[in-house]
């Protein structure tokens, strides 16, 4: 948080990667610090339980306490320290998984709460049926075969026809939920179901922004986040979150997005 929290301010939830199987919350400090500092709100890092030691729904069940018990119009402890503005759910690869899908189990529940989601290079599609994934099957960082080993861990059998909530894209009905943004990696064998599952949100009328970053791998804004790239998808995730949830509605300085999309 911020020193100088507003007491109205909203909060970020974000849920780290690993592919459902490794990561710790602590591995995205620096972002979420920034994203704090940037936009002036909280950040709620998950740290939630991992497969195989505890497989589907363990980690999502996680993740959904906090974002639920965020939404509430009274917090208990220890979310009462935070602003009681809109709440934003995000992360990247299997965290964007885990966002959506606690996205889609909070519209079921009848719980209008998020304000939006951000999905970077999200790893979403338990069935590997997406045709990046044997285009670029050899991918660096992330590929084919680490993926369904991920799932394997994570779902079992049941990845070939996942439980609602397991695997993202087997939703069939995407129309009510909250706008998104979301980035695919060019270079990524993850990169189709990115799109896919972002055109599909906007089919069923979900407010979506997809960007597509050429030739950066899986996982480009924790791996390098020094690059032109990556500078550009944390500009625009920080950008994202403040207009979703309509803090400081001055977004970025028009001279700082042109200077980025000139990199």
């Amino acid at each position: 948080m911020p020193r100088d929290l507003a007491s109205d301010a909203p909060t970020l939830v974000w849920i780290h990667g690993g592919g459902y199987v490794v990561g710790t919350a602590g591995e995205d400090d620096a972002l979420c610090a920034r994203i704090a500092s940037d936009v002036g709100i909280g950040v709620v890092s998950v740290e939630y339980r991992l497969a195989p030691e505890y497989p589907f729904p363990h980690g999502l069940d996680d993740c959904h306490a906090v974002a639920a018990a965020l939404a509430e119009a009274y917090r208990a402890e220890p979310f009462t320290i935070l602003g009681t503005g809109p709440v934003v759910i995000g992360g990247g690869s299997a965290g964007a998984g885990l966002a959506a899908a606690v996205a889609l189990r909070l519209r079921d529940e009848g719980r209008h709460a998020l304000a939006g989601q951000i999905l970077l290079y999200p790893f979403i599609d338990s069935t590997l049926r997406a045709p990046s994934m044997k285009s670029i099957a050899d991918s660096a960082i992330f590929n084919a075969h680490d993926a369904e080993v991920c799932w394997q861990h994570y779902l079992g059998e049941q990845r070939f026809e996942p439980p609602a909530y397991g695997s993202p894209t087997a939703a069939t009905d995407l129309s009510d939920l909250p706008p998104a943004y979301v980035a695919a990696a060019g270079a990524d064998c993850l990169h189709d179901e990115a799109v896919d599952y972002a055109l599909r949100m906007r089919a069923a009328g979900v407010k979506v922004e997809l960007h597509s970053f050429a030739d950066v791998p899986h996982g480009f804004t924790g791996i390098a986040p020094w690059t032109s790239a990556s500078r550009r998808a944390i500009a625009e995730t920080i950008d994202a979150i403040r207009r979703f949830s309509r803090w400081q509605e001055i977004s970025l300085p028009k001279p700082a997005l042109a200077a980025a999309r000139e990199e």
